[in-house]
């Protein structure tokens, strides 16, 4: 396992166990205990409220990889570990491209370092990049917005709001900031310019790409959580084989492990936790394929969520369940 996967097992096994740990109101540790051979997936051991227990950690996306994305993540991470104190988790939207030559590698780490500063142990927010969107009229007739993009699912909201056809180019933009305000703002500066732009002219409106970061309990360094672009390995029929052959991998190695409870640990790349196909991937799945499991759950856009809560086992379950 290269340093950059096994940084990266680390600093999630600090999020499983912080979130089990809010989740149970019971002290959680979790540490690897092994690889799984041909997969993203390692065993890991540990304790709830003193009493043993054992997670398999699935990434979704490889943590590490060839080609010039793994290694501008590699480069930012290592630049970033070496001089933060504290571990960190960094999710990367889906199609990001990360800077790979200067002066966008320093940007980005200044950005970062910033940002990732401000947090206290637990605490989490969001990485702003200046980018912007592209507004041009191509008609005079109609009043609707053509996007592409991360404004792309909120074309519907410039229809009869606009006096022609425009064409919105918003690729640079992957993550709106939190918040329905965000949205609204930046739509209405939008709905605003598209009254002063000339047929065939393109004008800049300048926006913000957020990124969730977040500051574990524990752990050292500094992890980017993310999907080359154009992979296509967190979606699709290539999502759903990828979590069999997982979870077919992983549970002999997990049942192994002498344990009260159970868990596997999916993280994902969604960029919106509400956009997330897993849950749906796992429900069609032969049931069969999750005996001697407790619980699964999934990590993405900096938060923990169960997804299948197989027993309810009571070391597991929510403490106001107990």
């Amino acid at each position: 396992m290269s340093d950059a996967a096994d940084r990266a097992v680390r600093l999630c096994l600090h999020l499983f166990a912080d979130w089990l740990g809010e989740r149970t109101a019971w002290a959680v540790r979790l540490q690897p205990v092994a690889p799984v051979p041909d997969t993203s997936a390692t065993i890991a051991s540990g304790a709830v409220d003193g009493r043993p227990l054992a997670a398999a950690l699935v990434f979704i996306v490889p943590p590490d990889g060839e080609g010039p994305w793994y290694a501008a993540k590699r480069a930012l991470e290592e630049r970033l570990s070496a001089r933060q104190g504290g571990g960190y988790l960094i999710w990367v939207p889906q199609g990001a491209e990360l800077p790979e030559r200067e002066p966008g590698v320093s940007e980005f780490i200044l950005r970062a370092e910033e940002t990732l500063a401000r947090f206290v142990p637990g605490g989490h927010g969001e990485i702003r990049f200046p980018v912007a969107v592209y507004l041009r009229k191509s008609d005079e007739e109609g009043s609707y917005v053509t996007a592409r993009g991360g404004l792309a699912p909120h074309w519907a909201r410039f229809t009869n709001r606009v006096f022609g056809h425009f064409q919105l180019d918003s690729r640079e933009l992957y993550r709106l900031p939190a918040g329905e305000g965000h949205l609204r703002e930046l739509i209405e500066r939008i709905v605003q310019v598209a009254g002063t732009v000339e047929l065939g002219r393109t004008v800049e409106v300048p926006c913000e790409d957020a990124w969730v970061a977040q500051r574990l309990k524990g752990g050292a360094g500094v992890a980017l959580i993310g999907e080359p672009p154009g992979a296509e390995l967190s979606a699709g029929a290539g999502l759903r084989r990828s979590l069999r052959r997982a979870l077919q991998a992983v549970r002999g190695p997990l049942l192994s492990v002498t344990a009260e409870a159970r868990l596997v640990c999916l993280v994902g790349p969604y960029t919106y936790r509400a956009e997330q196909p897993v849950g749906t991937a796992l429900l069609g799945f032969d049931p069969a394929l999750y005996q001697g499991i407790d619980l699964i759950c999934l990590a993405c856009e900096g938060e923990v969520m169960p997804l299948l809560d197989l027993t309810r086992h009571p070391l597991l379950a929510p403490r106001a369940a107990v």
